[in-house]
């Protein structure tokens, strides 16, 4: 294990857990403790033997989500050079891929299925589904202008997915030519729109990040609202929550940071943790 840094003074009330933190060709799993941070766990594409070597030279260039799922058994990523996998957590092997021009988010949905959100390209612009025993066999394909979220809502039993102007519901329609996403419900984005990030909330709703905030979104009442701690904010690029915990990045450079920022959901015991070596993207809390 590796130690990363000192995180707060002894005084502070402790904001704690495990993250999943991606960029660059990397997922790393942080422990964030009362006084340090701890590398637990890391997965490269390069060092993934099991992949064909076009992943491994390039289509994982730039992971760009990587999403705990399966009860944190498995991590979902997804890279803006191309590609997208499901890795087992315990063994680091590839249990699902697939080619994916500019992929910005996936989820994981109920038998077998996986949906991926490609953002401006191109062969992207689109919601690709695919069944997880077959990879890179696409079964469906939908409009999805800049698509950059993609969340299954197990209580809702629908998936919800983040464009450039909309946040779209689908249901799953089971039907005798195989598995198929209908829209059922769709929202326009509050502010400047350009939707960038969107993550489940602990009490049912959502965290969703456009160009110039960031909202809680009620899928029920169909209605945002700029969550305080952060909007305005401009290019924040990933929030996600868990119990009382959040956890934030926000652009440094063009794109990336070299580092995020843990805090309580109201805003305060804000504390910045560092990742030097690597240009960070997103970071998953696991749950």
């Amino acid at each position: 294990m590796i130690l990363l840094g000192m995180l707060l003074a002894a005084a502070s009330v402790e904001v704690s857990g495990l993250v999943y933190a991606c960029g660059d060709d990397q997922v790393r799993e942080l422990t964030i403790g009362s006084n340090d941070i701890t590398e637990s766990w890391r997965w490269t594409a390069k060092a993934a033997a099991d992949l064909p070597l076009d992943y491994r030279d390039g289509l994982l260039g730039h992971i760009d989500e990587c999403k705990p799922v399966e009860n944190g058994r498995a991590i979902l990523v997804t890279a803006s050079t191309g590609g997208a996998v499901l890795i087992d957590r315990a063994t680091g092997q590839v249990r699902f891929r697939a080619r994916v021009p500019m992929a910005h988010s996936a989820a994981l949905l109920p038998g077998g299925l996986v949906a991926v959100a490609l953002s401006i390209d191109p062969a992207g612009d689109r919601l690709d589904l695919y069944d997880i025993r077959r990879s890179e066999q696409v079964i469906q394909t939908l409009p999805l202008p800049s698509g950059h979220g993609a969340v299954w809502d197990a209580r809702r039993r629908r998936l919800f997915a983040l464009s450039h102007d909309l946040v779209q519901a689908f249901r799953i329609d089971r039907g005798a030519a195989g598995p198929r996403l209908v829209e059922s419900a769709r929202w326009s984005l509050p502010g400047r729109h350009d939707g960038h990030d969107l993550s489940a909330a602990p009490d049912g709703g959502y965290y969703l990040t456009t160009d110039d905030g960031v909202w809680r979104f009620d899928p029920d009442r169909g209605g945002f609202a700029p969550y305080a701690p952060l909007n305005p904010s401009r290019q924040v690029k990933a929030v996600s929550a868990v119990e009382d915990r959040v956890a934030w990045v926000q652009a440094e450079g063009s794109w990336w940071a070299r580092g995020f920022t843990v805090m309580r959901r109201d805003g305060s015991d804000r504390r910045h943790v560092p990742v030097p070596d690597l240009h960070l993207y997103k970071v998953r809390w696991v749950r």
